[in-house]
């Protein structure tokens, strides 16, 4: 799924406007109207763990970067999900943010298997996930890596203990994210009696990313990996142009009908959303009947011959 924000921030009394594109799952970005510049967070999903003693999942890792764009271009968007071990990626800009592995098993009485952390390439920012911690084969589950994001790599999984003849552990620990949204690992699973009978079940990879931990030794179910997160963000107020700057100038609210003044006839009006989504588009904007629309805001873009300017409008 992906979603769609418009969001209003306050920064030293001086107001500025964004919009956000967030995908936790696969699909396209088009560039919205008047857009040249966008920037990009990537995470990639968490591995899953392994059963019967296994390693934890490893966390994913975490891209950042700014990019010069060409408004209605799209771009495909692949978000991994837990366990996929498919990097988070934006196809055509060169930067992506690997998935952790999925643990493994190794024979005791060594520990290990933990699944590698996610790798990061391209941008400005690259931050890698944590590496999941070792299991004890037939035993105890290690724990999750936890996810990288802008403020630090993810942390390792912990690695649990080897059997001393008594079952009493609570498993690998969970991974540490590297600050929100990544999450942190899952723990990996014990046991909680000494007879090897009652689970402590593992986790799943928290929030975006985290690795899941390793399964015990009588079957217990493992942890998942959290699934990865696209996050494209753009100001808004590179598209607005003000009514001054063209030869027509348009009210700034509008109900049913948007009606310019002082227009020469030969122009063109496409009406769009703040996704960028295309609403409307015709020579004469003032026959058009809006009535049908949501009270929000909206972008005209006005273009006639060279002339091109995009308006911020508010229906109400």
């Amino acid at each position: 799924m992906h979603r769609y924000l418009l969001v209003t921030l306050s920064v030293c009394l001086a107001s500025l406007l964004f919009g956000q594109a967030v995908f936790t799952s696969s699909g396209t970005f088009v560039v919205p109207a008047g857009v040249t510049s966008i920037t990009v967070e990537l995470i990639g999903a968490g591995g899953n763990g392994y059963t019967n003693g296994g390693g934890g999942g490893g966390g994913g890792g975490y891209a950042r970067g700014t990019y010069t764009v060409v408004p209605g271009t799209s771009y495909s968007i692949i978000v991994g999900e837990g366990g996929s071990e498919l990097a988070t990626i934006v196809g055509g800009l060169g930067i992506l943010a690997g998935a952790g592995g999925n643990g493994t098993t190794v024979a005791n009485p060594n520990v290990g298997g933990g699944g590698a952390g996610g790798v990061a390439m391209g941008g400005s920012l690259a931050r890698n996930g944590g590496a999941g911690g070792g299991g004890y084969y037939t035993y105890f589950g290690g724990g999750g890596g936890g996810a990288a994001a802008s403020a630090a790599g993810g942390g390792a999984g912990g690695n649990t203990i080897t059997w001393t003849g008594m079952c009493l552990t609570p498993g690998g620990a969970a991974g540490n994210s590297g600050g929100a949204p990544a999450g942190a690992g899952g723990k990996g699973a014990g046991f909680t009696d000494n007879n090897c009978s009652v689970t402590d079940p593992a986790g799943n990879g928290a929030g975006y990313g985290g690795g899941g931990g390793g399964g015990n030794g009588i079957g217990s179910p493992v942890g998942i990996g959290g699934g990865g997160w696209c996050s494209i963000t753009w100001d808004i107020n590179t598209q607005v142009a003000t009514n001054a700057e063209t030869h027509l100038s348009v009210p700034s609210i509008f109900t049913d009908r948007i009606v310019p003044v002082n227009t020469k006839g030969t122009e063109r009006f496409e009406l769009f959303d703040t996704t960028g989504r295309r609403v409307w588009a015709g020579a004469h904007v003032e026959q058009q009947s809006l009535e049908h629309l949501l009270n929000v805001s909206y972008f005209l873009r006005v273009s006639d011959g060279d002339e091109l300017r995009t308006l911020k409008l508010v229906k109400q």
